[in-house]
Formats: structure tokens, sequence, C-alpha cells
């Protein structure tokens, strides 16, 4: 994290350095720290809630599959005929021949009969000369310039995927960053992505990869043409440092262990506040004394002050804390866990239920048939944590935070129609693709439906509108069309 100047303006708020003093638990001194805590600027800044087609728009997502051309098929020699074989002796011969006839015949030679066995000789040449046919090194060529060509597209393709991804989920250490613009608390209680966190980086398929149709058998294909294009589909389908994301609303308990257990909890925290408001997502943490005093930082988030009114409620334990059994069962969408846990029911919940990853060099998980490898745990230090929270903390949502106008221009995020407008709403939306907003919730937010197959993270292609005749079932189905 790079050390800010002693004096800056921050959206409008005074920010100084405390060079002689520790500011909170484990923040160094030298580090820039806001004047005073909450509210310290007097009245809370209101962040207004932003509906899921008002968010700022992601990179595209790539579009359409990357077809190599056909393999070429392999150089077979053709079989030479009986009569190709003995055709050049047959002209040898006569070519012979008719020299010594000349010869022996004492005849003035006219010049005009040299020319037959000239031409005799040619054709014999032209006999022996291989038959025409593709050059087989310049078919290769051309080949795997097309191999270089697809690669570069790829590779392109790859990043833009990752770019897209990583517009979601960013880094935890890129989270301070958003806070104070239209990127913080972007997430509703009623949008698809509500409770979506990073969890580390890892390897996932490139989308669309590098089809490629049904070669033929493999004896028929050039053998040179046919490796390259399997080493460039092994080399460009898998794309690294890509998120590695949990969905914690399906999952009722999400455990971390390992040395880096409490590093990955607090990225997934850190993630939580940033992307949710606290009407949407309330945190409770358990251990802010003795084992559990890392986790002091969570005071700061407005996300813990009135978690009674939040859609859903985060509990966060620390595995060296003792709970209260009748703790786990007030109605949590999730039970975020570090380290290892004392409670026996917890563990066995966690294991049978839940989701366990170990978190060191590696991030795993812990399934059924043993232990997966995923890629590399996030980590958020207790000094980067404190700091985000303190950022966070003179923030709050406006009174009547409701989403209250059900205009269907207004859910989509559409503003006046343009030209320029549609080419923005056309552009390839990736993981949204078919949700639409059909009205608001009881909460004010966009009811939204995904008419995605539930394989693809949607609610499945098929629905029933019921309501008696009059009531709008058709004004319904054309609202979602």
């Amino acid at each position: 994290m790079s050390i800010l100047p002693a004096e800056m303006r921050l959206e409008g708020k005074h920010v100084r350095r405390e060079p002689h003093e520790r500011v909170g638990r484990g923040v160094p001194r030298g580090w820039p720290v806001l004047a005073s805590y909450p509210h310290a600027f007097g009245e809370a800044q209101e962040v207004p809630p932003v509906g899921i087609g008002d968010r700022e728009p992601a990179p595209p997502r790539p579009q359409g599959a990357l077809e190599p051309h056909k393999i070429p098929e392999a150089h077979k020699p053709q079989p030479m005929s009986l009569l190709r074989a003995f055709l050049p002796v047959i002209m040898v011969v006569a070519i012979l021949g008719m020299v010594a006839l000349m010869v022996l015949s004492g005849a003035q030679l006219n010049p005009m009969m040299l020319m037959f066995p000239l031409m005799m000789g040619l054709s014999a040449i032209m006999m022996f000369s291989p038959p025409p046919g593709e050059d087989t090194n310049e078919t290769r060529r051309t080949y795997l310039r097309h191999l270089a060509a697809l690669r570069e597209q790829a590779l392109a393709n790859a990043r833009a995927q990752r770019e897209h991804e990583l517009h979601y989920h960013p880094a935890p250490q890129d989270l301070r960053a958003r806070v104070g613009t239209r990127r913080m608390w972007e997430r509703g209680g009623e949008d698809p992505d509500m409770l979506a966190v990073r969890v580390g980086l890892g390897n996932t398929a490139l989308e669309p990869g590098i089809q490629v149709g049904d070669p033929g058998a493999p004896e028929d294909l050039d053998p040179v043409c046919a490796v390259a294009l399997r080493q460039l589909v092994r080399a460009v389908n898998t794309v690294g440092d890509m998120p590695i994301v949990v969905q914690l609303s399906a999952f009722p308990v999400v455990q971390f262990l390992g040395e880096q257990a409490r590093d990955a909890a607090r990225a997934v925290i850190a993630q939580i506040a940033v992307h949710h408001g606290p009407e949407a997502v309330g945190l409770h943490a358990v251990g802010l004394t003795g084992a559990g005093a890392q986790w002091g930082w969570t005071k700061w988030l407005p996300h813990t002050r009135n978690i009674e009114h939040a859609q859903a409620k985060i509990l966060l334990i620390d595995g060296e804390v003792d709970v209260d059994p009748a703790l786990l069962n007030q109605g949590w969408a999730c039970i975020v866990v570090a380290g290892a846990v004392q409670n026996a029911d917890l563990a066995k919940r966690a294991e049978l239920e839940g989701l366990v990853l170990r978190c060191g060099p590696k991030l795993e998980v812990e399934t059924e048939d043993g232990v997966e490898v995923l890629g590399v745990p996030d980590r958020l230090s207790e000094v980067q944590a404190e700091l985000l929270a303190r950022s966070m903390t003179g923030f709050k949502r406006p009174s009547s935070h409701g989403r209250s106008t059900n205009d269907l221009r207004k859910l989509l995020g559409i503003g006046e129609i343009t030209a320029k407008e549609l080419a923005r709403q056309w552009v390839p939306r990736g993981k949204r693709r078919l949700s639409v907003p059909i009205g608001l919730s009881n909460h004010g937010a966009p009811l939204v439906v995904d008419i995605k197959e539930s394989a693809h993270g949607g609610q499945g292609p098929h629905g029933l509108c019921v309501g008696a005749t009059g009531s709008g079932n058709s004004h319904c189905g054309l609202w979602l069309l």
C-alpha cells in the first residue's frame, strides 16, 4: 500500500498524518488517518442506492468462439503405375536405337534428325521428375501462421475476460479506492451478485475458447499441423489469475483454516462491506477481546450498527473464541469462521453443510474426494482492514433508501434514448444476460428475474405468472420481453 503525503484532499475531507504516535491498534506511525472518527466531519455523507441497471458498465466480455481452420491432410505419395515405370526404359532404348541407326547407315546426317534424340531425352527427363502437387512445407508454414494469429486473438480474449471479472471482484488491496465512489455499496439485497465474494485467484476456462470440430482420423492429418493445434489449445484455453468467487448465501457456514485463515477472512469481510450497503448486509463479529482483538476494526463499519434492519446478516467468528450455541441459530445468511473452531457442533456443521477452505501458500477446498487445489488465497492485513473500515465510517444510506420508481427505463438504467445509449445497453452482459427487472421488492429494490438455466446461475427457463383477468398478466409478459 502506498504512503500518502502529509496533507491531501479526499472527497472534500481533510486528511492528516500523525508522525509521532500510533493511531489505533496496529496502525504504524506516519500512515494517513482521518482527523477524527465516526461522523468526524459533521453530518455523515449519504450514499444513495444504485440500481443494477445504473451501475458502471463492466469491460465487455469477448464474444464468438474461435474456430481454427481445418487441419491439412497428410501428404501421401501416389503409387507409380507399371506403364510409367517401364516407359523410361522404352524411351532410352528407342533413343539409343535411333542414334545407332543414323551412325551405321552411313548416310549424310540431316541436322534436323538430331532434334529427335533431343526431344526423346527431354521426354525421359520429364518422366523421371516428381509428379505435380502441393508443396508440403508451404502448406505447413501457412497453417502455422494462421495458428499464430489465432493465439494472439485468444490471449486478447483472455485479457478481456480477466478485466471483466476483476471489475466485479477486485483485489482486496484495491477496495479502498472504491470508498466514496459510485462503486461503493452498488449491490442491493435483490441483485443476483448479492453476497458473491472473491476468495482467491486461480485458473478457469477461456470463454469462449478455441472450438475444434471433428478433425477426422489422426492418420489422415498432417502431423506437424495437428501437434501445433493441440499445443495451442492446451496453452490458451485456460486463463490464469482469475477471481475465485464463492456465493456465501449457498453455504450456511464458510470456514477458513490454515496459517493465512484470518487474512483470508478479513478479505471476505472487507468485500462484503464495500460492495453491499448496511441496509443489505449486517455484520456481527464475535471475538473482539483476547484472541479476537484483531477483529476490533469491524466496529468502524456502518454494517455493524443496526444489523437487525439488514436483509441478510453475516456472523463472523474467530475460531479461538468459545461461542454461545444460541447465537448460531439467529437467522444468519452465512457464518464465517476464521481458524479452527472450538464448538464441535459448528465444526461438524461446517464439514457437512458448509465450505471448508485451507489457506496457506495455496488455496485448497475440502471435498468428499479429498483436498482439491483451487489457486492462491486472497489476503488482507489487519492494518489494511482497519484503514479501510475507518475510511467508511462516515458514510450512511439515506433515511429513505428505497428505490421507489417502477419506470422500466429507470429500472434498466436507460436515460434518454439515443443511438449511443442503445449501443451501451446492447453490450454483451456476461453473467447478467437474460436477467431483467420486473418490478420492485418490498424493500424498494428492483425485483430481478433471471431466466437462465440453473446450471448457469439463473432461476430456470420456465415460470408461471398467476393473476385474475385484467390484473396485468399480459403487461408482465410484455415487460419481460
